[in-house]
């Protein structure tokens, strides 16, 4: 008996023990050698950052475009996804890790280019969805009514996640409007149904007005960039938000330089922010221009469609590039929607002579272009 009563005291003793060493535990990040943050247990290191108000540059956030990508100098780390999806050989051998996808095992000290930009802490909001409007057959606007004010700093670009209860894991959707242009504590997004995706399905299944939802804001770095060199923006499908609001932010400040931008959709029945574009571009700084552009990929031959056709990209090469419209060496890039636009036009750009360095783009990933896992 007493045999047995020591074996069970042990066995206590060890489930305790090894619960204990197996307990997380929150750690610290030294960033830059002279910023200390704290990285709470189950949290990854971009979360942390971007919820101390660091102006960390991240994209995606779900290890995809390697944005967020920094280097490691001492500590332990746990990888939540395999780094070499996206990471060099050298650039894995010199310590490179992607943020978002790095959960801590001790304390770290880590080096990575920061923005020079003052951006807001990241924060969560419950809100109300108060209106929907049908934008075209598969994009809905949808106008949230938060119940607390929203933090100061949100810039044109950057985006929120949205969340119901029930859930599996939030989804991200930029801005549709400069913030400062939106009626007090608002926020309007652009979603495209995806079929099969878990978020567009139930949204786009029955009326849902007054649900209410989480939102937390505001993440990534999509934004504009002073200078006084042309703009060519491009933007596909629900894209045209994030580019819409950057080209608002332009217009407000009244931005002395052109801007051309060219949107690409599959038919006529997929135009749409016409009218909204339009009084953008009525209130440019009338010393320069922005020129709208429309290009069909997938529209009848036999239509009444007198625009251009094809893709925004090709578009972009025959009619700018090629006929020395535009000089692309003197311009900066602005791109966002689905991932083949943006890798096209991004090699375009470059090929071109445009330095990467003035090449700003957000991807749009949904379920149908995330890597296996994410």
């Amino acid at each position: 008996m007493a045999a047995l009563l020591f074996l069970c005291t042990l066995s206590q003793g060890l489930i305790i023990m090894f619960g204990f060493f197996k307990q997380k535990k929150d750690h610290q990040a030294l960033i830059n050698s002279h910023t200390r943050i704290t990285v709470k247990a189950g949290q990854n290191l971009l979360a942390a950052a971007l919820e101390a108000g660091l102006d960390w540059p991240h994209d995606c956030r779900v290890g995809s475009c390697g944005t967020c990508g920094c280097r490691l100098q001492s500590g332990k780390i746990k990888p939540l996804s395999d780094f070499t999806y996206v990471l060099t050989g050298e650039q894995l051998r010199e310590g490179g890790i992607l943020a978002c996808q790095t959960a801590l095992k001790s304390d770290v000290e880590v080096e990575v280019a920061l923005g020079s930009g003052v951006v807001a802490a990241t924060v969560e909001r419950q809100a109300v969805l108060v209106k929907t409007r049908a934008l075209t057959h598969d994009i809905v606007e949808l106008t949230l009514a938060c119940d607390e004010p929203l933090p100061d700093g949100l810039i044109a670009g950057q985006y929120a996640e949205l969340s119901y209860h029930g859930l599996s894991k939030p989804r991200s959707y930029s801005f549709a409007k400069l913030p400062a242009n939106e009626r007090d504590m608002e926020l309007t997004f652009y979603v495209r149904h995806v079929p099969g995706g878990e978020f567009t399905d139930w949204l786009f299944a029955e009326e849902r007005t007054s649900t209410r939802l989480t939102v937390a804001l505001p993440f990534g770095n999509f934004r504009l960039h002073d200078a006084d060199v042309p703009m060519i923006c491009i933007a596909g499908g629900s894209g045209i938000s994030a580019i819409k609001a950057i080209l608002e932010h332009a217009c407000s400040i009244g931005a002395a330089r052109d801007a051309y931008f060219l949107f690409g959709a599959r038919t006529q029945n997929d135009l749409y922010c016409r009218a909204e574009m339009r009084d953008i571009q009525d209130h440019w700084n009338k010393d320069y221009v922005l020129e709208l552009v429309e290009v069909l990929s997938n529209e009848p031959e036999d239509s009444d469609w007198s625009g251009p056709r094809g893709f925004v990209t090709e578009h972009l090469r025959t009619s700018y590039i090629e006929s020395k419209r535009l000089d692309v060496t003197k311009c900066q890039g602005y791109l966002c929607g689905p991932p083949p636009m943006i890798d096209a036009g991004i090699e375009l750009l470059t090929q071109s002579g445009m330095s990467e360095d003035q090449i700003f783009y957000d991807k749009f990933l949904d379920a149908s272009s995330l890597p296996a896992g994410r």
